[in-house]
């Protein structure tokens, strides 16, 4: 996507499907910072506020299926939720969970909750962060959350429905953080305008062989 800076990070097995994407916008100036915790489909980055405190954007999947990861990771998102709340990083963190809760924050008689969906509810408590998406985004389910370690930092979320691509629905929300963007008056060179052909031609004219040497 022009404009946007992209980071990426594969499903580390050898299996079809999987991975996530995250992009952020060229003029923020964003860097890769990767985790400690070793969940295994997640990626980072951070860039700079007005104040020059570094603020962190991540993206995540959690598979439900046991067999591609083991049974461990639920308790590899805590772990990351952990680092996040003894790092005190200022971070907002989105992508698809899939812990099944019909509603948020999930009501005491919700029997639909797995214990794995409880205590992911628990860990957030416990660290005080924020979830804020509270309609459901797919089917009658909230599966895609969006946490951060403050709760004024995200404003106006808005449900925009379901896309031809997926069947969960697509999320929009601001994200009340001051920045900066770095206007550069660096000249560059638009190489695809280049006559290539000239210029493999003129190469093709030089004897190399005694321009080099043996």
């Amino acid at each position: 996507m022009r404009g946007y800076d992209l980071f990426r990070k594969d499903r580390p097995v050898a299996r079809s499907g999987g991975g996530v994407l995250l992009y952020v916008k060229c003029s923020l100036n964003a860097v890769q910072s990767p985790p400690v915790s070793t969940f295994p489909e997640q990626v980072w980055c951070c860039f700079h506020d007005v104040n020059k405190a570094k603020y962190y954007v991540g993206v995540c999947y959690r598979t439900p299926s046991i067999d591609i990861f083991g049974s461990l990771n639920h308790n590899l998102i805590c772990d990351m939720l952990n680092e996040l709340q003894t790092t005190r990083k200022h971070f907002i963190l989105k992508g698809d969970f899939n812990y099944r809760f019909l509603s948020w924050p999930p009501l005491h008689n919700d029997q639909s909750a797995t214990n794995e969906a409880l205590g992911l509810f628990h860990c957030l408590e416990d660290c005080f962060f924020t979830q804020h998406v509270e309609c459901c985004t797919r089917v009658d389910s909230v599966l895609d959350l969006v946490i951060t370690d403050e709760p004024d930092m995200v404003s106006d979320l808005l449900d925009l429905g379901t896309f031809a691509t997926s069947d969960h629905n697509a999320l929009l929300w601001k994200v009340e953080i001051r920045t900066v963007n770095d206007i550069s008056d660096r000249q560059y060179f638009d190489y695809s305008k280049a006559d290539t052909v000239s210029m493999k031609r003129e190469l093709q004219c030089v004897d190399w062989d005694n321009e080099i040497g043996h």
